[in-house]
């Protein structure tokens, strides 16, 4: 399988691996991710600083004070947001592995910092891949935007869900390689394609009213001309 393929094989090839964002898995790569994640905090509460900075000082108050109360909000909601957002981050799912190799007889969910458990192949109910296309208006050349959420169904009724970054251009080749690593193990694979235009941009408000001042004026050149005539026939009686 080629590298750049989200079904391809593990670091260790004794497993295949179902890759929804890339690297993940190690101690190392857990803190990039955890600090990369709370990275712009202090720039999100700087800028709600700033507002503060402003208010405070249009209310009269010193430039000094203004500014350690701002400086304090950021410091506090950095502080107080950061372990949140890097707990999300690290919880994300980033892959899953089947082991062995071929016909998989277990699976684990892969996270930012840690593998989890082996499971068996038996508790995964189904596989379902829901695919959103949205394409730009006709004559539009932006870029059409693809989203690819996978939805891993445990079977206790546990979901695991993921959203694939980026999204593949083809998630039918995906599933085709997802059936073909679990059909023989008995795990069915879907796929769900929603796709949709975006509509035609209304008419700008600068056509409709040149289109109304063209109006007006050919009534009013109708109108004058009408008025000469009818002035010039009565200067002839």
């Amino acid at each position: 399988m080629l590298p750049g393929e989200l079904v391809r094989p593990g670091p260790d090839a004794d497993t295949t691996d179902l890759v929804f964002r890339e690297n993940g898995g190690s101690r190392g790569r857990a803190l990039l991710i955890a600090f990369a994640s709370v990275a712009g905090l202090p720039i999100v509460f700087g800028g709600a600083g700033f507002v503060i900075t402003l208010v405070m000082l249009g209310f009269g108050a010193g430039f000094a004070t203004a500014l350690l109360v701002a400086g304090l909000f950021a410091a506090a909601g950095s502080l107080i947001t950061g372990p949140f957002v890097a707990s999300r981050a690290l919880r994300h799912v980033r892959r899953i592995q089947f082991a062995p190799a071929q016909a998989p007889d277990r699976f684990r969910f892969v996270r930012a910092g840690r593998p989890g458990p082996w499971l068996p192949i038996a508790d995964l109910a189904r596989i379902h891949l829901y695919e959103s296309i949205i394409e730009p208006s006709r004559g539009r050349s932006q870029p059409t935007d693809r989203t690819l959420y996978v939805a891993t169904m445990i079977g206790d009724g546990h979901v695991v869900s993921a959203c694939v970054t980026p999204a593949p251009p083809d998630a039918l080749r995906l599933k085709q390689d997802l059936d073909a690593l679990l059909s023989a193990v008995g795990v069915p694979v879907e796929l769900e394609t929603s796709r949709r235009r975006l509509p035609e941009p209304p008419s700008g408000p600068s056509h409709s009213g040149s289109a109304h001042v063209a109006a007006i004026v050919t009534n009013m050149n109708s109108g004058g001309s009408g008025s000469a005539n009818t002035g010039g026939s009565a200067g002839g009686m």
